[in-house]
């Protein structure tokens, strides 16, 4: 049964986007709590950023695992190469233009991997409890 749980990918990648958003939540309520308005948008900037890149890592991947050709559709292969450019754009025009901190945007972008540490250990629960009841 657990196992099952954890094989489940649409699954994993609802309970994913679930802690991004909490863990972006959460982040941004501690910023805001300590009255800091614009370090908490660029936060929720960053976090914005962070857990589009990754919908857009896992949309590609599973773009990928679900081609049964050698070529990757057209769409895929854009967003794979898009991303990381379109971020260090947005970066770029953050940073000089002045409007947002830089460094709170950057803690933001750590928000997906706050999720996907989460998901680990919820993962790394359910095998052990399997393994346990086997």
């Amino acid at each position: 049964m657990a196992a099952e749980v954890t094989m489940d990918l649409p699954k994993i990648e609802k309970r994913l986007l679930s802690c991004m958003l909490c863990f972006a939540v959460l982040g941004l309520a501690a910023v805001l709590l300590k009255g800091r308005l614009q370090v908490g948008i660029a936060f929720a900037v960053g976090a914005a950023l962070g857990i589009l890149n990754f919908h857009w890592l896992w949309l590609t991947g599973k773009a990928l695992m679900e081609v049964q050709t050698a070529q990757v559709p057209r769409k895929t292969a854009i967003l794979l190469v898009a991303r990381y450019p379109l971020i260090l754009l947005g970066l770029t025009l953050l940073y000089f233009s002045g409007w947002l901190p830089i460094l709170p945007v950057v803690a933001g972008l750590l928000v997906p991997g706050c999720g996907v540490f989460a998901e680990s250990l919820f993962l790394i629960r359910a095998g052990l409890h399997h393994k346990q009841t086997a």
